[in-house]
């Protein structure tokens, strides 16, 4: 105990900063009042409530009572995630939670970013509070503004991330005098959609002029956007993107066109990460042809591919991995492929040939695991392995204890960086357990745990 209190104060921030689960932090804090000082910023740095978590509407009430009530924790606060929230609620009942967010997030002086996405829950009282937070940077919003004036929305200075689920028609309407104001200081921009009609190529190409400085661009959902609504943009853009997702948009969507006009402005140039999502009517040997010539010049990172039908259907060529590794081997750290399957040549190329390869997400077939883990192996630095099975007729062969016994075989005889699998819809954390033989020489074990991250896994958020 005597050296445990002789420990420097000092390293307590860069221990305490490694536990993820607030649980966890939670009780660090009742350690002593050292660690109490250190933990509580720690505790309520990052504060969220999502849809699954248990009795999730409840805890909204308790959340914004203890930061209308308690300025001196409201005060840590830096980043808010309200995913869900109780609507239910008689008038009074309502008017009284109203409340206690407002002077809740008035408390939240350090606020630097909030997501706010349970449909139809953002007010505008909610709004004005957000807009007179001093720090805050990032905004994150459902567009059904059935409960708030989108124009406040213009209100909002200084933010350097928009995002925007489901825009309605007034929300758009709006949109544009928005980034005129934002697009000083804004460097990401995601507009989310189910099938909305309202965001069209003319509309990007209006934005366009005002987006010069941006830095990544996500347009998802919007089927009337083509090659030319994200050419603008990326075409008036000075400094490069360094990130997009283009997914769920028009099946006119032509990557040769894309290709040349991005080619005449070099606009790819800084380019790191990417997500594709392909139509089902795609012909698969031009969209590679022309995908591999668009990305050919940028400093690839993150490639991340899947098709939008249910089900998988016919691989990508093997000489488009085979290109996009000789050409990206050096810098890429993660493949995701859904619903599509690569063959083993291919996926022997990214494993072996990706030397800082950290990511890869893959559809395997279960009866060819055993070949494929071993694939899995070539990589040396791989972290985070998922791999889906297709869909089977016989249910009980993806059952949970096969499951765990495929992810189990995986990690058994992958690299030692290994610190995260998944299966389908299950998702462990690697834990290895130190052993010592007979002779006194020691050896580490692995095993399956629960994830302690509290963030949604990456397998949910691949595929739209």
């Amino acid at each position: 105990m005597s050296q445990f209190l002789e420990l420097p104060l000092e390293l307590l921030p860069v221990i305490l900063d490694s536990v993820v689960k607030p649980q966890h932090i939670s009780t660090l804090c009742l350690v002593n009042k050292s660690f109490k000082d250190f933990a509580t910023p720690l505790l309520y740095r990052r504060v969220f409530i999502f849809a699954w978590h248990k009795e999730a509407k409840s805890k909204v009430a308790f959340l914004f009572r203890t930061l209308s009530g308690c300025p001196q924790l409201a005060r840590h606060v830096q980043k808010l995630e309200i995913r869900d929230f109780p609507k239910a609620l008689s008038a009074a009942g309502h008017l009284d939670l109203l409340q206690l967010c407002i002077k809740g997030i008035r408390n939240c002086v350090n606020l630097r970013s909030c997501t706010w996405t349970r449909d139809g829950s953002l007010h505008s009282a909610v709004l004005k509070s957000l807009r007179d937070c001093p720090q805050l940077q990032e905004l994150e919003i459902n567009g059904n503004s059935n409960q708030y004036d989108p124009i406040l929305l213009t209100q909002f200075l200084n933010l350097s991330k928009i995002s925007l689920i489901m825009p309605s028609a007034r929300v758009l309407d709006i949109f544009p005098s928005w980034i005129s104001i934002a697009g000083a200081t804004l460097r990401s921009l995601t507009i989310i959609c189910k099938e909305s009609t309202l965001v069209t190529d003319a509309f990007l190409e209006y934005l366009a002029p005002s987006l010069e400085g941006l830095e990544y661009l996500y347009i998802i959902g919007c089927p009337k956007v083509t090659h030319h609504g994200i050419g603008a943009v990326a075409s008036a853009n000075k400094n490069g993107l360094i990130g997009t997702s283009l997914e769920g948009l028009s099946q006119a969507f032509d990557v040769s066109v894309l290709k040349d006009r991005c080619f005449r402005t070099n606009a790819f140039r800084r380019l790191r990460a990417i997500t594709l999502a392909i139509h089902d009517q795609t012909p698969l040997v031009d969209w590679a042809r022309n995908v591999d010539e668009l990305l050919s010049s940028a400093p690839l990172e993150l490639f991340s591919v899947y098709s939008t039908a249910t089900s998988v259907r016919i691989p990508i060529p093997d000489d488009f991995w085979k290109s996009m590794v000789s050409k990206h081997n050096l810098r890429l750290k993660r493949f995701s492929i859904h619903r599509m399957q690569i063959s083993f040549d291919a996926l022997q190329v990214i494993c072996s040939q990706c030397t800082l390869l950290e990511q890869l997400f893959v559809v395997v077939e279960q009866r060819e695991l055993d070949v494929t883990a071993r694939l899995f192996a070539l990589a040396k630095n791989l972290r985070t392995l998922h791999v889906n099975f297709p869909l089977v007729t016989n249910e009980s062969a993806l059952s949970p204890s096969i499951l765990v016994q495929s992810a189990f075989s995986i990690v058994s005889i992958c690299s030692p960086t290994l610190t995260c699998i998944g299966c389908n819809t299950r998702v462990w954390q690697v834990k290895r357990t130190v052993h010592q033989d007979e002779s006194g020489e020691k050896y580490t074990v692995p095993t399956l745990a629960p994830q302690e991250s509290p963030d949604i896994h990456e397998r949910f958020l691949v595929v739209r």
